[in-house]
């Protein structure tokens, strides 16, 4: 019997890699990387990617970063009297410690500071990326809502604001040039109508001031040129307007955006928490209904507003506003009509279970 020539060759083990095996530490680098939608779509590869927590990143971001300037919501906790931020990217919480802002309430943010006051008549800005304290004369009545127009560091920097002595029929509005040493008032007497005061901030555009009511979309213009220097803007109702007030539907938050020479009203209803965004039609002077925010990203808040022009993926057409589900932010789909936490874990048409900061303002970092 012949024997057998058996031929052995060495043979290559077949390997499979499971997803759920990579390093946390590589996956928290990954995830600190991406923003929505792909942050939501890599929680749902497996769950142990679902588990897997960003690195913490520091706060501003390096200067040279893509993300230093991208909007933070700051608002107080008043249990110790420190302060948080917000990153609407990175959705992380930073704890700050100003003793500067010991008891103070923020106003009003814009050009990266902040509009603030103690026991409500002490008022001075504050920039909490560079510590910078600007201080203002005291008031005699507090303010319902208030403004500022360029940075406190600009020459030309005007605050304006409307005064809580106001009513609906009686309008006070206070103003200060920065550098001068007392506050101007001028009274106004509506006979147009009633204008609910608001605490919607006054927005100056073109050298007036725009003041939006709290219950019918109203608008008062204030030009503080002119000598007779109020203009009463009714709001027009639409088709759309009729049909969601068959159900006694009232306004429950409203905000202005000045977004490329437009003004943008934010519009939420009290009861479903509808929202809707507006185009103040400036050569007729009333507002038109917005389908789409193209590739606009709008920040909204009661003490302060802007808009952004998206460079991150799936933060177009949405609107942040200063409410949290748990430890992530939320934001508003126009496309979809629907709310969405930052994380992913929460969907809804309603705003119900939200958390909403008190006197939160976004604001953009600065140096």
């Amino acid at each position: 019997m012949e024997d057998a020539l058996v031929c052995l060759q060495p043979r290559e083990l077949e390997t499979y890699s499971c997803w759920s095996d990579l390093p946390q530490e590589l996956l928290s680098v990954i995830l600190s990387q991406i923003f929505l939608p792909d942050r939501c779509n890599f929680k749902l590869v497996c769950k142990s990617w679902n588990l897997t927590s960003p690195i913490p990143q520091s706060l501003p971001p390096p200067v040279e970063s893509p993300y230093f300037n991208s909007p933070c919501l700051m608002f107080s906790n008043w249990s110790n009297n420190s302060w948080k931020l917000f990153h609407s990217l990175y959705n992380q919480f930073y704890n700050l410690d100003f003793q500067e802002l010991k008891d103070a309430k923020n106003h009003f943010s814009k050009y990266g500071w902040l509009f603030m006051s103690r026991d409500e008549l002490t008022l001075f800005f504050f920039n909490p990326f560079t510590n910078e304290k600007v201080e203002l004369p005291s008031i005699t009545c507090s303010f319902s809502s208030v403004c500022f127009t360029t940075p406190p560091t600009s020459p030309d920097c005007t605050v304006a604001g409307i005064f809580s002595s106001s009513t609906i029929r009686d309008i006070d509005f206070g103003l200060l040039k920065v550098g001068d040493k007392k506050w101007k008032s001028q009274g106004f007497e509506n006979t147009d109508g009633y204008f609910w005061i608001s605490t919607c901030p006054p927005l100056y555009y073109n050298g007036v001031y725009y003041c939006l009511d709290s219950h019918s979309r109203n608008i008062y213009v204030f030009d503080p040129t002119e000598e007779d220097n109020w203009r009463w803007v009714p709001y027009r109702k639409t088709s759309r307007d009729e049909e969601e007030e068959k159900d006694k539907d009232e306004l429950h938050e409203h905000y202005m955006v000045e977004v490329e020479g437009d003004i943008w009203g934010v519009f939420v209803t009290k009861k479903e928490r509808r929202v809707s965004v507006k185009k103040l039609d400036s050569s007729h002077m009333r507002w038109i209904e917005l389908e789409t925010l193209g590739n606009k990203c709008l920040y909204v808040s009661p003490n302060g507003s802007f808009a952004e022009t998206c460079t991150v993926n799936g933060i177009a057409n949405k609107i942040y506003f200063n409410k949290f589900h748990g430890k992530s932010g939320v934001l508003f789909s126009l496309k979809s009509g629907m709310y969405y936490s930052v994380e992913g874990d929460f969907a809804s048409e309603g705003a119900y279970g939200l958390v909403e900061v008190d006197y939160g303002a976004w604001i953009k970092p600065t140096l």
